[in-house]
């Protein structure tokens, strides 16, 4: 029996390193700076290296690290990414039997890395978004505690309803990190779903874009998401920390300090961790919180966005306890 079954992307993502003469400065740019290449030259990479990732698969091995039993569920190329990530999550023991592999390319993206630790993302959405719900074999999910939901982008989002229904009528909890195409469905749309959803995951982007509220007033974001969902809303913030509420009480969390390697997949690093705590724990908010801060804290350490998630049996209490979590009525 699988304990936690995830849903979302797999993809394959190649990592360069940027030189620093391919920036370019300028207010021009929303982000105050750009990626630039003269066309149709050829560019010198400073480095490069390959790994697995995606939403599914990467809420997939925390969960694993955590110790519980999982499955992911998603959809893969009949080409040799696909295929490697098929054998990559069988070795590691997390169940494969939901997986589809389908007649488009596995997601890929490439990833732009500079000096500065930001990273531009060229993503291509293929296989992922093929998954055909009416083909999964749900006999094979024997009443999981958990549906963990990462973002389902293009076609696939559509199929948020239709999971969340399912574990509704089989009782099963879920947890679910809305992406811009499924924010895109509407509020109306789903405030049906949110109604059955017990942890709702954004960040600050996603956050404003789901309430309309301007990402400066993060008091009237999360008094607007405790109307819209009447379970545990979280707001991540980077390298600000976290916000969490829970029915009244609002709980602020400051992350960790550290030298930045890599941020890919630190969104699902503090997705799946919060909730492994908030399990383990038998759901107290504090311990999902610094169990989310550490392990996302701890992905960005190393390069890929597997390599550096934590595991069950490692013991973190320096990092913990440096962890500030302030706690107050939503006003």
């Amino acid at each position: 029996m699988f304990e936690i079954v995830t849903f979302g992307s797999s993809t394959w993502d190649i990592f360069l390193k940027v030189p620093d003469n391919q920036l370019i400065k300028s207010q021009d740019f929303l982000s105050g700076s750009a990626v630039a290449f003269n066309l149709g030259s050829k560019i010198d990479i400073e480095d490069m290296y390959f790994s697995f990732g995606g939403g599914g698969v990467n809420s997939a091995f925390t969960f694993l690290n955590q110790g519980f039993n999982v499955a992911y569920c998603g959809s893969v190329g009949k080409d040799i990414p696909g295929k490697e990530i098929i054998n990559l999550l069988k070795e590691a023991g997390i169940g494969t039997d939901l997986i589809q592999e389908v007649d488009k390319p596995t997601n890929n993206s490439v990833i732009f890395n500079t000096s500065e630790n930001e990273r531009t993302v060229l993503a291509y959405r293929g296989a992922s978004e093929m998954l055909d719900m009416e083909e999964v074999y749900w006999s094979h999910i024997d009443s999981p505690l958990w549906f963990y939901i990462a973002p389902l982008s293009g076609k696939l989002s559509k199929s948020t309803e239709e999971i969340v229904n399912f574990a509704k009528k089989n009782k099963i909890k879920v947890a679910i990190n809305l992406g811009n195409s499924q924010i895109s469905l509407g509020k109306e749309k789903l405030s049906a779903v949110l109604k059955k959803v017990d942890v709702l995951l954004l960040n600050l982007e996603e956050a404003a874009l789901l309430t309309c509220i301007n990402s400066n007033d993060e008091a009237g974001i999360m008094r607007e998401l405790n109307n819209i969902h009447n379970g545990i809303n979280v707001v991540t913030k980077g390298d600000q920390g976290v916000l969490v509420s829970d029915k009244d009480i609002l709980f602020d969390a400051f992350s960790c300090k550290v030298k930045v390697v890599d941020k890919t997949g630190a969104g699902d690093a503090f997705g799946a961790g919060f909730i492994s705590g908030l399990i383990k724990s038998n759901y107290d908010i504090e311990s999902g919180i610094r169990r989310g801060i550490a392990n996302a804290t701890s992905c960005i350490k190393v390069k890929g966005s597997i390599n550096g998630l934590l595991r069950a049996e490692e013991v973190f209490t320096d990092m913990e306890e440096k962890i500030k979590i302030d706690k107050g009525k939503i006003i």
